[in-house]
């Protein structure tokens, strides 16, 4: 008899250890991506550039693929001539994740710094909707790695706005090469809240 039970309680002791152990550690990062750029990217993401208010700095944005799948380059020549000084990719975010603490990204690079504007309810309403926003920098390297960017890290980029930006409302996501003369190389891999 007492075998009997030791057997079944070894059953379900190697269970619980398997089906707990056997889930990736990353599962819950899982359900928070934002993008990855797979199903068509360019529907969900928009290449714009300073000339939209008269500058004149250039690029472009396309989907490339490596032996991991796809990812998104951003390059071009970055000028403050003319009050400008950016090329940028933007998209709308639908699903946003209560419990996160920042936004995780896979990114390569010419070693420059890059932005990330963000865009809340608030900011979004106000006139000339895309001059306020919530900002972020993040390096790069030759290599792909990850960057995390924590909320508490993001500048309000004017005192008409909330001073600090907790990650809740979020409405729009920008990658930016921005703010100084340079030429832009920018891929990334993926988005997700972490």
């Amino acid at each position: 008899m007492f075998a009997k039970y030791f057997f079944k309680l070894a059953i379900l002791l190697a269970s619980l250890f398997v089906f707990h152990f056997s889930l990736p550690s990353n599962a819950s990062e899982v359900s928070k991506i934002i993008d990855d750029f797979t199903d068509n990217p360019e529907k969900r993401w928009q290449f714009y550039t300073d000339q939209v208010m008269g500058g004149v700095s250039e690029g472009g944005a396309s989907v490339r693929f490596d032996s991991e799948g796809p990812y998104v380059r951003l390059e071009g020549s970055v000028s403050t001539a003319n009050n400008g000084g950016f090329i940028q990719i933007r998209t709308n975010v639908s699903e946003q994740s209560k419990d996160a603490k920042g936004i995780l990204l896979k990114v390569k690079g010419n070693g420059e710094h890059y932005y990330m504007h963000v865009n809340t309810n608030e900011t979004i309403s106000l006139p000339q909707q895309y001059r306020f926003y919530y900002q972020a920098s993040f390096p790069t390297s030759k290599n792909w790695r990850e960057v995390k960017i924590p909320f508490s890290t993001f500048k309000r980029s004017s005192t008409q706005i909330s001073e600090y930006f907790s990650g809740k409302n979020l409405r729009t996501i920008g990658l930016l090469a921005y703010g100084r003369d340079h030429n832009a190389l920018l891929e990334i891999k993926y988005l997700s809240f972490y």
